[in-house]
């Protein structure tokens, strides 16, 4: 556990440091996972971090509904994540990062320009085509809990405010979801067309990537 002069002291180098915006090198671009078979919309960072979202064709307002989610980054790319409501203060937060031959995902909120904490407003399916090689880590996960938050939803029918953020630093320790991390050192927004995130016979085509079987 953080004791209270940690804490301050993680706060005010987050409150202090820098962070580069970047700039967006393409955005909701249709590609397709050879391994978990689902396709998505892509947005790629000019930092080459791309960000990818898949949501089922029958999705609506009226209920909350699972997103699929694939965060593809360079090996030097320490950790990266989406701000779910397109800022960082109470939103859902999830944040991914290469763990051995894996990828780990962190479900994280915060209500300011502080540390995020652990969140358990979502939960999340690891897929089993999250891996990390030689240049590259991707993280694939299902969520539940990302469509919908504190009065919030999430529209499939129209354009979202996302936003991202990532660092070179791996967190402290990789292979614990809870682990502290450092200060973003990139960030940024895009408007995301959920519309072109809707993925036909999306539950199905999911069930088998859980399996390995897609």
């Amino acid at each position: 556990m953080l004791t209270k002069l940690t804490t301050l002291a993680l706060a005010a180098s987050v409150l202090a440091a820098p962070a580069t915006e970047v700039v967006p090198r393409a955005s909701n671009a249709k590609v397709c996972d050879d391994a978990s078979k689902l396709c998505y919309a892509e947005y790629v960072a000019s930092n080459s971090v791309s960000y990818r979202i898949a949501i089922p064709d029958t999705a609506t307002t009226a209920a909350p509904y699972d997103i699929a989610l694939s965060i593809v980054a360079p090996k030097a790319i320490g950790w990266a994540g989406i701000a779910w409501g397109g800022a960082m203060a109470n939103n859902p937060l999830t944040l991914g990062w290469s763990n051995a031959a894996t990828a780990v995902v962190s479900s994280r909120h915060s209500t300011g320009h502080t540390m995020p904490v652990a969140y358990d407003g979502a939960s999340y399916t690891v897929l089993p085509s999250s891996k990390t090689n030689a240049t590259h880590w991707q993280l694939d996960v299902i969520c539940t809990g990302c469509s919908t938050w504190s009065g919030k939803t999430l529209d499939p029918g129209a354009a979202a405010s996302l936003a991202f953020a990532s660092a070179a630093t791996a967190p402290a320790d990789p292979s614990n979801n809870a682990s502290k991390f450092g200060i973003h050192n990139a960030k940024g927004k895009w408007s995301q067309d959920l519309s072109a995130a809707k993925l036909t016979g999306f539950a199905t085509l999911v069930a088998a990537a859980e399996k390995g079987s897609a």
